[in-house]
Formats: structure tokens, sequence, C-alpha cells
């Protein structure tokens, strides 16, 4: 019964369209896919440890992306599998994100992997580390920033927000800056 709730989920959020916004680069492979319902079947543990997405592209082939969680998680409280549409490059044309789960239990941290859209093979491609942490996406600078919040265990009011700053050169991440900033609520 789980199984089929996680799927009837992820059928959902797969109805998304395949194309940009209005002034987006177009192409009409991009534009054209037809989304299969993914699945995140457990193992015999109980446990969800890979979200596979699959679709079609206009000439009839079939292309499986297999996202791989960072660490097994039991079925039963699985907080993943959303996927959406995110120009994660800002060519204006619209990229793959998949949410694959919470860094901690506090919801504040959810985790994505995004697949790239690329134009040479009309196809997605994963996107080689990171695994973005509530990202922060900045078209004017082309840049991304993951944040990780962490509440201090000596005070239950403060927190640590870790940030890692990435920048597009060409059509690789590069990491430009890292830093940490402290907050207490009052």
């Amino acid at each position: 019964m789980k199984k089929i709730c996680i799927l009837l989920v992820l059928m959902v959020w797969m109805m998304i369209p395949a194309y940009g916004a209005e002034g987006d680069k177009n192409d009409p492979i991009r534009n054209q896919l037809t989304w299969m319902a993914p699945a995140a079947p457990s193992n015999d543990e109980g446990d969800i440890e890979n979200i596979y997405i699959d679709y079609i592209t206009p000439d009839g082939q079939e292309h499986h992306i297999i996202c791989e969680l960072p660490w097994p998680t039991n079925a039963s409280v699985f907080a993943g599998g959303d996927i959406e549409e995110e120009d994660i490059n800002f060519d204006g044309i619209p990229d793959m994100q998949v949410t694959v789960g919470y860094f901690d239990g506090t919801g504040h941290n959810p985790m994505y992997m995004y697949y790239v859209w690329d134009m040479e093979t009309h196809l997605f491609k994963e996107l080689p580390d990171p695994l973005f942490i509530a990202p922060a996406l900045d078209p004017e600078s082309r840049s991304i920033t993951s944040r990780l919040t962490q509440e201090n265990p000596d005070n239950r009011q403060s927190y640590t927000i870790h940030c890692q700053q990435y920048v597009w050169k060409g059509d690789q991440l590069e990491l430009t800056n890292e830093w940490s900033e402290e907050f207490t609520l009052e």
C-alpha cells in the first residue's frame, strides 16, 4: 500500500509541462518529451534507495535515470521524490530538479539533485556533485547557493547556516565561496 501511495504522489508531480517560461529558448525535443510514472520502490527491508525516472524522446527512445538517494530511507517516512522543472544552468531551457529527502528531521534542509538538459545530446545529464541543500538560484550572477541550517546543541534558540556558493563557468559549476553565519531567535 505504501508503494502505491508513493507512486501516486510521484505520478502527480511528474505531470509537469515540458516547456519553459515565456521567452525561453526553444528545443523541440525537450518540448515533446513523454514522461513515464516515476517509481521509488522499497527493498526487502522497507527502505527506498533509488528514484527511477523514465522519459521518451519524440523518436520513441526510452531513457532511464536512476536517482540514488544519499542514504536509504524507510518508505514509511520517505519525504522525497518531488520532481519539478528548474532552469539550474540559466540557459532558458528547463532542467529537472529531484527532491531526494531532507538532511535531517527538521524539514528545513531539503536536498536536491539536478539533471541538466543537454542541447547537443537532447538528453538529461546528471549534474555531478554537489548535492544541493535548500538551494537559492540567482540568474543574474549565474550562481547557486546551498544552505544547510543546523540547530546548535548547546542552545536550541541558536542556529548556524553553512553556505556554499557555486558559479557557472562555461558548462561547469565551480565552488567559489564558503561561509557560515550564526543567528539566535529572539
